[in-house]
């Protein structure tokens, strides 16, 4: 009956990964970040991003619990800091100017930071992982655990490669309205995950308003 009830719960845990990672919502995020590379530049540092997706996920199943207590980092001020960093890059979107994070150089990658994190692997997706590890604990579990990751991982890497051909398809003026909409929406994500961790590391702070 155990296996029963597992089976759903491993599927519903990997929808659930695709869809806080989004890495198709993520693509305007991609082609912002690297509209200064080659197509066959970008498409690189789109396959970098899903193996970075990868290994950042799973040192969160493994390790994520371990790494925040080691330096006494609560999980709500890692989804607080990250969401910022995210709702920085909504707003340079949605004025459509250059991402905070961008490099201003061909030689720096931004395929690790930060469109693997935290753009894709997420504050969200950091905690789905450390959570799963903490309700499944066996080794065949973290095997799963693992092979969730993996199949999230190469379809972030699949978007992001097919990422040029979407912008040639659009141009330029196609890419700056999704641009500038998916801008708004990616602020307006990070806006809400920031305050629903506010309520949850100050809980009086949002009830008091009467």
């Amino acid at each position: 009956m155990a296996d029963a009830i597992a089976a759903p719960t491993f599927v519903t845990s990997a929808v659930a990964l695709f869809t806080i990672c989004n890495p198709i919502g993520s693509l305007p995020v991609f082609l912002d970040v690297t509209k200064d590379r080659e197509p066959k530049q970008q498409r690189r540092i789109g396959i970098v991003v899903g193996i970075a997706v990868i290994a950042i996920l799973a040192i969160s199943l493994v390790a994520g619990t371990f790494v925040l207590e080691l330096f006494g980092i609560d999980i709500t001020a890692f989804k607080i800091a990250g969401n910022l960093l995210v709702a920085f890059i909504g707003w340079a979107m949605l004025l459509a100017r250059r991402s905070p994070v961008a490099t201003n150089d061909g030689e720096g990658s931004p395929a690790v930071v930060p469109l693997a994190m935290p753009v894709i692997a997420g504050p969200g997706a950091i905690a789905l992982a450390i959570t799963f590890a903490h309700s499944y604990t066996s080794i065949l579990d973290y095997a799963i655990g693992l092979a969730i990751i993996v199949v999230v991982g190469l379809a972030c890497s699949i978007v992001l490669y097919f990422g040029p051909t979407v912008h040639k398809v659009l141009g330029p003026a196609g890419m700056n309205v999704i641009t500038r909409v998916f801008g708004l929406l990616l602020l307006a994500i990070a806006v809400q995950a920031i305050v629903t961790s506010l309520g949850q590391a100050l809980p009086g702070l949002l009830g008091s308003s009467t």
